[in-house]
């Protein structure tokens, strides 16, 4: 049964995932300020294998704020960013709430690079951990914690 889908704005690229992702959260990192054009990043954490991909997708890899690779994965098309790689967490993508067909779903729950996080940023109660970097040990033990609804 298919929980959640998206895409790209037009179209070309679809997605499907069975799963509730291990974690949402708010990065407030210059590389994704500059890559996806907001002063926040919003990401859905899945695994690899739980998100289904159709249509062609294309690559942009750089250095992010941690000094880690990060692929960034958008449509050839419309240039709608859809997914990153981070190289730091093997097997892990973080799918940008945006492109959900319903990304009101997505709640964050973290937020990393606070001390570059935009003022006007108001975490509404929903924010639970908050890291002035990437938080990455912290970030993992997180995903460790959800990783039962998927057994």
């Amino acid at each position: 049964m298919i929980k959640h889908q998206g895409g790209c704005h037009c179209g070309n690229v679809r997605y499907t995932t069975n799963y509730d992702p291990m974690l949402v959260m708010a990065c407030h990192c210059k590389t994704c300020d500059k890559m996806l054009g907001v002063g926040t990043a919003v990401s859905a954490i899945f695994s690899e294998e739980e998100v289904i991909f159709e249509g062609e997708l294309k690559r942009y890899s750089v250095l992010g704020s941690s000094g880690n690779q990060l692929h960034y994965d958008f449509c050839g098309n419309c240039g709608n960013n859809i997914a990153t790689y981070p190289l730091l967490i093997d097997g892990i993508v973080y799918m940008h709430i945006g492109s959900f067909d319903n990304p009101m779903a997505f709640t964050p729950k973290v937020e990393i690079w606070n001390k570059t996080k935009p003022e006007w940023f108001k975490s509404e109660g929903c924010i639970v951990e908050s890291f002035e970097d990437n938080g990455s040990l912290e970030r993992i033990q997180l995903l460790m914690e959800n990783m039962d609804q998927r057994q």
